[in-house]
């Protein structure tokens, strides 16, 4: 998902990216869902952002509501990425995530970014063999 953000002015910044990289099953039935954002390059940093997430099925029925929060990023090229994630109890058959939130601290006022900032995108991870053994 490609994402602008807002300064406390509203003044448009450089796209930047968030995929969805991983998830991770914790004891307790509990998953981790990670996210990994970028901000570009540009070296314009994010506030601290909370976003909201649904997490639905292949009909577009939410499972889970949850908010995800990440540490402030992307004021230079060593710090534009950051992970982030979002814990929720383990759910069956979820099929997309829905961002229908988003919010970035700014002067130490939460700034709503509008949703039309977002632009989805899919991540697929590399496929991993081990030579001289079949995959599966």
């Amino acid at each position: 998902m490609l994402f602008t953000s807002f300064s406390g002015s509203l003044v448009s910044r450089i796209p930047g990216a968030v995929h969805n990289t991983d998830t991770i099953w914790l004891p307790g039935n509990i998953c981790a869902y990670q996210f990994r954002l970028d901000n570009g390059g540009n070296d314009e940093g994010f506030g601290p952002l909370t976003i909201t997430l649904q997490l639905k099925d292949k009909y577009g029925q939410t499972l889970v509501t949850r908010k995800m929060e990440t540490e402030a990023f992307g004021d230079s090229n060593a710090t534009r990425t950051t992970d982030a994630f979002l814990e929720t109890e383990c759910v069956e058959n979820v099929a997309t995530t829905e961002i229908i939130k988003a919010t970035e601290e700014s002067n130490g006022h939460r700034v709503s970014l509008p949703l039309s900032v977002f632009n989805p995108q899919d991540y697929h991870p590399l496929l991993i063999t081990v030579s001289g053994k079949n995959v599966n």
